[in-house]
């Protein structure tokens, strides 16, 4: 009968916002277990606790790991540092050695000219370029912040222009370059040209269908970022701690850097037989200690180990200052939310914080290196958009991540949060709620 199949059906199906108190971190089959059966937790369940957010702070579980970097650590600078007191000053001069017949040895000539290039003009106006941008990064990145939080679905609806017109504006810009040029004009034919120009346009075409088939999550997208900024903005002082923290990385590899070039002093200028001559001509190379690759791979050990390991001490701040915000109560703020988050974690952390934004200051003095110097401004602009859009991304898988936690517990930290994430599908296999819009302000 109609009536027991309606009363079979789940209460999901009949209340579209009933998912929102289904648990996320639980296992599917979990609901499929009667609840009035009774029986003893399988061990499934003692294995895999419920998921909840701890505060305080985090014990250290990886002490023997921790030590085994220091000794690299302590490894190579120790190394290093001998490996500058027994360095050969001839190395920077191994090439201007000759072979002396008489001594059977290399020696050098008593006549030796050095020459010494003066910095140019180009290099100092770049380095100020760099400068001036690197000064002018942190207010960049505050306006993309604060026209992302207030302004984002006018920031998004006003960029997806420029994903049709810039190539369009290319691709016919290089039709017409070719067909004006003489060498591309006869090494292209017409035909191919024009089979070229319609198939970019043909790919132009899906793109722009596939955004304009996809507005409903354009719009959904739009309010997790502006949720992920409201957090960001929240805890500001990520934008700071993760570029200090990235030149603390730089800082640590610099006399690394300096330790191996210094390294590979040492050795000894020696004669060597020129192939096919009779060992009757000799030339002097420069022959390194046989321990000094061993050295290289030790600090290159090193060197990789720690990038690996900042880039995700990287995500444990980020993830550990945004769950504070997250569980943190309205009317209370976290002040040391970015602390406690470092002290969780032993090591610092790396972030490609570079330079930012397009600095044109004195380029028109460059003359023809101005086109280098406009580029390379407009290639750190890009890096550090990447690097805030990387933030800004990690920021919204931990909101997520919290928002399940949340879900799971049946409380509500954030109800902001919970009013745009409940519209997500639960898994891959559901589908989404976005076209509930009137949960979108």
């Amino acid at each position: 009968p109609m009536g027991s199949r309606d009363e079979a059906q789940p209460s999901g199906a009949q209340d579209p916002f009933s998912a929102a108190a289904q648990p996320l971190l639980h296992p599917p089959a979990a609901a499929l277990v009667d609840p009035s059966a009774s029986s003893p937790p399988s061990d499934d369940e003692d294995s895999y606790p419920p998921i909840s957010y701890h505060h305080g702070r985090r014990p250290i579980r990886d002490l023997p790991v921790l030590l085994l970097f220091l000794i690299l650590s302590l490894a190579t600078f120790a190394f290093g540092i001998a490996a500058v007191t027994r360095r050969n000053p001839a190395a920077s001069r191994a090439s201007s050695f000759v072979y002396d017949r008489s001594t059977s040895s290399c020696v050098l000539p008593s006549s030796n000219s050095f020459f010494s290039s003066s910095s140019s003009t180009f290099l100092k106006d770049l380095i100020w370029t760099l400068v001036v941008t690197l000064l002018l990064a942190g207010p960049i990145t505050l306006a993309v912040l604060w026209l992302l939080r207030h302004y984002a679905k006018q920031v998004v609806y006003a960029s997806i222009p420029f994903f049709i017109v810039i190539p369009s504006f290319l691709n016919v810009y290089w039709f017409v370059a070719c067909a004006v040029g003489h060498d591309c004009r006869h090494a292209f034919p017409l035909v191919y040209r024009i089979i070229v120009l319609v198939f970019v346009f043909l790919l132009i075409g899906i793109f722009l269908w596939i955004i304009v088939a996809n507005l409903h999550r354009i719009e959904l997208t739009i309010q997790i970022v502006r949720v992920a900024a409201t957090a960001l903005a929240s805890n500001i002082g990520l934008l700071a701690v993760l570029p200090l923290l990235g030149i603390g990385l730089l800082a640590y590899f610099s006399p690394i850097i300096v330790l191996l070039v210094f390294s590979t002093w040492n050795g000894r200028v020696v004669p060597r037989e020129v192939e096919g001559t009779g060992k009757e001509y000799y030339k002097c190379v420069w022959k390194q200690e046989s321990w000094v690759p061993a050295y290289f791979a030790i600090a290159i050990i090193t060197m990789i180990w720690s990038a690996a390991t900042l880039m995700e001490a990287k995500v444990y701040v980020i993830s550990g200052t945004v769950a504070q915000w997250y569980f943190n109560k309205e009317e209370s703020r976290p002040t040391k939310s970015i602390r406690s988050s470092l002290r969780s974690d032993s090591v610092l952390i790396s972030a490609s914080s570079f330079a930012v934004c397009a600095i044109l200051r004195g380029i028109s003095a460059l003359g023809m290196e101005m086109y280098f110097v406009a580029a390379l401004a407009w290639l750190l602009l890009i890096v550090v958009l990447g690097y805030f859009v990387h933030v800004l991304d990690n920021v919204i898988d931990t909101i997520y991540v919290c928002y399940a936690i949340d879900r799971d517990k049946g409380e509500v930290c954030k109800q902001v949060v919970h009013e745009v994430y409940v519209l997500l599908p639960v898994s891959r296999n559901h589908g989404s709620s976005v076209n509930r819009s009137s949960l979108i302000p």
